[in-house]
């Protein structure tokens, strides 16, 4: 796999963003949950894609937690400094068009 799909391009941006703003890798949970509607078993087809990419490792001994960026992505920031993840909106329109959410807690 030599180039990424824009979810495979949104997955790690949020797991990229997700390290940044918690400093934790999140769980795939949380990945499914925050980036595609919580379908677990798709967002496990998308982190396997990314560990063959060679951009995203899981550590040994979590299954689910583990997650470790081996190429981080440019993740937007806030005003204030904290990452933004980007979530999609509206696929199924083809508008292109994004949320951003991030901060606070």
């Amino acid at each position: 796999m030599s180039s990424l799909t824009e979810r495979h391009q949104d997955a790690l941006r949020f797991i990229t963003g997700f390290e940044l703003r918690y400093g934790r890798g999140p769980s795939v949970t949380e990945v499914a949950e925050g980036q595609f509607g919580g379908a677990l078993g798709f967002t496990e087809g998308v982190i396997h894609a990314l560990v063959v990419a060679g951009k995203l490792r899981r550590l040994p001994r979590s299954r689910l937690r583990k997650l470790q960026v081996l190429q981080p992505v440019a993740v937007p920031r806030a005003p204030d400094g904290e990452p933004l993840h980007f979530i999609p909106v509206a696929r199924m329109f083809n508008s292109g068009a994004r949320r951003l959410i991030g901060g606070g807690s």
